[in-house]
């Protein structure tokens, strides 16, 4: 069996719990620069804005309904989902974390019950909500397909839906198919046109119509409703190439501004690297003014630079360097920038390779400095310990005017008790 945990508002629900005067109200949370909402709970959706809707335009509505809203806190959210994983490697053998606020927790070789699965899920619910304080459904069936659509339905039933055999055509027959993972609106309309209605119709779809409509995706699809696991447990892959980058708050017009964005973009760009230990030996340092779609092409311009290193490297402070090298080049006055990206190239797996040149002593140093960099990150936030260039010049950050206290990763904000 394979339950799939979910948290309800994941996002907005982060927010709540260090605030308890919210619970129960409604919240939205914004993307990168407050531009639009990535995230809602129930209450919001009631007021009548959703997902994607530009900020500026729905904030006279958000006002008047009394809309609690959040800039994205992506250090507490990461916190919190640690936390609940932690939790779910308690009770499973083997999970796998989909995203942020989902996972997938696997129960191959448990003959239990509906009941037992029942219990499961009801005592992840009640432990989750008290030790973190975050509300979950859970959905349990025998392919990840059907954990998911069970998921959905959870709400239903108490926050916990568990398959059975003989209710699942039932189930499927009222669910239609662009409601199944994996299928989407334009497939739905698709099997429409074919005279597939639903999802048990989709389920005793022949196959070799399913590979044809949908591909080899659909024909996995049809083959899970059916209860047969072919969509495994996603591993994830090494990142052949790595990006970091951000927009501007504002247009930044001086060099050493986007120097000091290029050094931060470029930590998180190296603490990534060394996430899935790793190397590189090359950095591309990418600026842009991003007037795409402006009239005024004498104010358009974007240009990259390549820097080699010596050798391959995780070290943050070598690949700063390098970055900064390539800036001068491709820098012209005169233009309002919103973009730099980093990007790191000729990535391969971390081995220890001497220098002629080096000290082996030199990179024991490297790597005991970079461990504990990480360590103190994890522990406490990104910009716990960082490179002093990247705090030279204020001001170009994302705009962030409704950021909420990281209050697990930072002292200096653990709410009192009295």
């Amino acid at each position: 069996m394979v339950l799939h945990a979910d948290g309800n508002s994941f996002y907005a629900s982060c927010e709540q719990i260090y605030r308890p005067d919210l619970r129960g109200k409604p919240v939205a949370v914004l993307s990168n620069n407050d531009g639009i909402i990535i995230a809602l709970n129930k209450e919001a959706k009631a007021c009548g804005i959703k997902r994607g809707d530009p900020y500026f335009k729905v904030r006279d509505i958000c006002e008047w309904k009394g809309i609690t809203i959040f800039s994205s806190n992506y250090t507490l959210y990461a916190d919190i989902s640690r936390r609940i994983t932690s939790i779910y490697m308690e009770y499973a053998p083997d999970i796998e974390e989909y995203s942020i606020d989902e996972s997938f927790l696997f129960f191959d070789d448990c003959n239990w019950s509906i009941k037992d699965y029942e219990e499961i899920g009801f005592d992840l619910k009640r432990r989750i909500a008290k030790e973190v304080g975050i509300p979950i459904c859970i959905g349990a069936a025998p392919t990840k397909t059907l954990a998911k659509l069970y998921n959905k339905k959870a709400k239903e039933h108490g926050g916990v839906f568990v398959y059975n055999p003989r209710e699942v055509d039932a189930l499927l027959e009222s669910v239609d198919c662009g409601t199944i993972w994996g299928i989407g609106p334009a497939r739905a309309k698709k099997l429409q046109l074919h005279g597939i209605e639903n999802a048990l119709m989709l389920k005793h779809m022949p196959l070799c119509d399913a590979k044809r409509l949908l591909t080899i995706q659909g024909f996995a699809t049809v083959q899970e409703l059916n209860g047969i696991r072919s969509v495994e447990k996603v591993t994830r892959e090494k990142k052949d190439i790595i990006t970091s980058s951000r927009q501007f708050s504002i247009k930044v017009y001086d060099m050493a501004t986007i120097e000091c964005a290029m050094v931060e973009y470029t930590e998180i760009a190296v603490e990534r690297l060394r996430q899935q230990n790793c190397e590189c030996q090359a950095v591309q340092v990418t600026i842009s003014t991003c007037n795409y779609y402006s009239d005024d092409t004498d104010s358009q311009y974007s240009n990259a630079a390549i820097v080699q290193l010596p050798r391959l490297t995780s070290y943050t402070p070598d690949i700063v360097n390098a970055a900064r090298l390539a800036l001068p080049y491709i820098f012209r006055s005169g233009y309002g920038y919103k973009v730099v990206m980093i990007t790191l190239l000729e990535i391969m797996p971390a081995q220890y390779q001497g220098w002629l040149w080096v000290d082996p002593k030199e990179d024991i140093k490297k790597k005991r400095l970079m461990d504990a960099v990480d360590e103190i990150t994890a522990t406490c936030g990104r910009h716990s310990i960082t490179l002093a260039k990247s705090w030279a010049v204020d001001g170009w950050q994302m705009k962030r005017e409704f950021l909420s206290p990281c209050v697990t990763t930072d002292i200096l904000v653990v709410p009192g008790v009295k």
